[in-house]
């Protein structure tokens, strides 16, 4: 695919479909994408398969009822969006992030080569900040996080928001964020628990639940005590679709910057387990013959 990206609009009135080429990112696509819902997904094994359909399918039906007020179902997402998918992962090569807007009127779906981090670990810079409504992925806030994004300047990767006055953090912008603590019982990487933000005070991204179940099926500690307290944490991550799990080497906070082990034991399991989940936990789109 020549251009930047390929997008299908869908109007739900008529049924049909457009598609057109475009040089929109996928940043630009959601700012000019009016008002909404989204979901970001991510193919895996050369662009065949989607990355954790289902829990984007849940999550769509999640935010549409909460900002659209709407009684859709998983599956009406699922029936939907299928063959759009699968015309659009048959036209363009490699991987791809795909990002889904939902309006009242037409749903939009955007094909654009998916870019992974540049390096093997980050930089992440704590600001203050709170995301209203964090359970539904509204348009709004991709419009209200874009002064913090100018934050974002190499090598910081993320903003992470927190309370100044409560030292407490909640997530990335796109994001979310955990810390590393010794516990002290065990070698290897049971020798660390796992600090995370309360579920009720973030939105609970795709690979976030995925990082927590791992956790529980390996018998690793998750204490939700989201204190900044660096002197303590020796290892921390970020999670997304195009990130999966990254680790970071530093953290700036106001004046301060304070180093981790980005190859902490626990971070590079949980980085580990989740790559070597991403064909059993992801969704045959296209086969072979048609792509």
């Amino acid at each position: 695919m020549s251009t930047k990206s390929l997008i299908l609009d869908y109007d739900f009135a008529s049924g049909k479909t457009c598609e057109h080429d475009s040089d929109q990112s996928a940043k630009e696509f959601m700012l000019l994408g009016g008002s909404g819902v989204y979901t970001s997904m991510r193919t895996v094994n050369s662009g065949r398969r989607v990355f954790l359909f289902d829990d984007h399918l849940q999550r769509l039906s999640n935010s549409h009822h909460q900002v659209l007020g709407g009684t859709l179902e998983p599956q009406y997402w699922r029936t939907l969006l299928m063959p759009l998918l699968k015309h659009g992962l048959s036209s363009v090569r490699g991987e791809s992030k795909i990002t889904v807007l939902v309006g009242r009127e037409s749903l939009r779906v955007q094909f654009v080569a998916l870019h992974g981090p540049s390096s093997a670990s980050c930089w992440v810079r704590f600001v203050s900040g709170h995301r209203e409504d964090p359970e539904a992925k509204n348009l709004k806030w991709v419009h209200e996080r874009e002064a913090l994004e100018q934050l974002i300047v190499a090598p910081v990767n993320e903003v992470v928001l927190v309370s100044w006055s409560s030292r407490q953090f909640y997530e990335g912008l796109s994001s979310n964020f955990f810390a590393v603590r010794r516990t002290g019982k065990d070698g290897g990487f049971r020798g660390y628990e796992l600090v995370s933000a309360p579920l009720d005070s973030v939105l609970l991204g795709t690979i976030m639940k995925l990082v927590l179940d791992i956790c529980q099926r390996d018998g690793i500690a998750v204490v939700f005590e989201p204190a900044v307290e660096l002197e303590q944490w020796t290892g921390a991550f970020v999670t997304s679709t195009s990130r999966l799990v990254l680790p970071v080497e530093r953290i700036v906070y106001g004046e301060h910057e304070q180093h981790v082990d980005a190859d902490n034991p626990l971070v590079m399991h949980l980085k580990r387990s989740v790559e070597h989940l991403t064909t059993e936990k992801s969704e045959l789109i296209i086969d072979d013959q048609n792509h």
